[in-house]
């Protein structure tokens, strides 16, 4: 079986490079390479692929190399591109993928996972009425990689509240979700899989920098990472059993990483999936290049090697493939 292995510029920083062009490396063919290597040393031919938005070009170049399924899917644009060929790929599909933080939010309310209050404001002359307690958080509805988020997005009073929404709505061009502020500890949760599924040892992010997980924080190493996660198994278990709540609900496939606040009480609040989940394990000078996924950090806590890790989450694409063509044929 052949994988190509997607890679995209500016992949994880191309919001951000809206607001502080200056202030972002693109690490994203270092990135695809790591995985391309991985998805080798898994025992699979790999390619990898530059997404250049050309279909009918890109189309040409998967058929003459013969790919079987793609990895590094990063943005709807390619699945869609996939999903009208009629293209196996890892990952979540159109119908998470086409959703925003809101929808989302929505969605995993409605199965009982509790989520912090919000409204979406679509410019700072338009924040809707609402009832939401101070302080507040605000953030991109559609963000990736912490862009635009500083400690400036935590708002106290309500006359700093325009200022932030219109960071968001005017330089990003997004939405700008504007949450209930829940003080706490932000737990992460990766997994892998789709009908089976592995819940990876929980992470917890502690902020040096920053009153929260910035983009200086994130993207510059800047973080406190444990993994495990320091916590009393019974907490433990329940942010798991919340965390497969979540992902079940949202139809995640084959991998994502699931956001919590466990505020004051110890009760897990969602504040995300990220269907692009960073997957990079990083040795030595590697550093230089890349930074950290989370998910990465989780995997060697678990004691994955690179080509066990990215092994499984193909893995799991490919059975999902041959599932749904068996649920065809039946």
């Amino acid at each position: 079986m052949k994988i190509g292995v997607f890679w995209r510029k500016f992949r994880n920083v191309e919001f951000q490079k809206r607001l502080t062009p200056d202030n972002v490396y693109d690490d994203a063919y270092a990135e695809a390479h790591q995985h391309y290597e991985a998805i080798k040393g898994a025992g699979f031919d790999a390619v990898l692929i530059e997404w250049t938005g050309k279909p009918l070009e890109l189309y040409d170049v998967l058929m003459e190399g013969k790919v079987d399924l793609i990895f590094n899917v990063s943005s709807l644009e390619e699945a869609i591109f996939l999903e009208n060929f009629g293209i196996p790929y890892v990952g979540s599909g159109i119908d998470l993928l086409a959703t925003d933080k809101s929808v989302r939010k929505n969605i995993v309310s409605h199965y009982g996972v509790p989520t912090p209050n919000f409204v979406i404001a679509e410019s700072p002359e338009s924040i809707p009425l609402n009832n939401l307690n101070y302080p507040l958080f605000v953030k991109p509805v559609r963000g990736r990689g912490s862009a635009g988020i500083d400690n400036e997005n935590i708002i106290e009073k309500g006359e700093d509240l325009p200022k932030v929404v219109a960071k968001i709505t005017d330089n990003i061009g997004q939405g700008a979700l504007i949450e209930e502020f829940i003080e706490g500890r932000e737990i992460s949760v990766g997994i892998i899989g789709y009908k089976d599924i592995e819940i990876l040892p929980l992470l917890e992010i502690g902020y040096n920098t920053a009153l929260t997980n910035t983009y200086e924080e994130k993207m510059f190493g800047k973080a406190s990472i444990s993994c495990p996660a320091n916590l009393p198994r019974s907490v433990e278990e329940n942010i798991k059993t919340i965390a497969e709540k979540a992902y079940r609900a949202l139809n995640v496939k084959d991998y994502g990483r699931i956001d919590f606040i466990l505020n004051k009480d110890n009760i897990p609040f969602f504040l995300e999936i990220n269907t692009y989940a960073g997957l990079t394990m990083l040795d030595g000078d590697e550093e230089e290049k890349l930074h950290h996924g989370y998910m990465g950090y989780m995997a060697k806590a678990k004691g994955y090697t690179r080509a066990e890790f990215i092994g499984k989450i193909v893995e799991s694409g490919i059975e999902r493939y041959a599932l749904v063509k068996k649920m065809d044929v039946s």
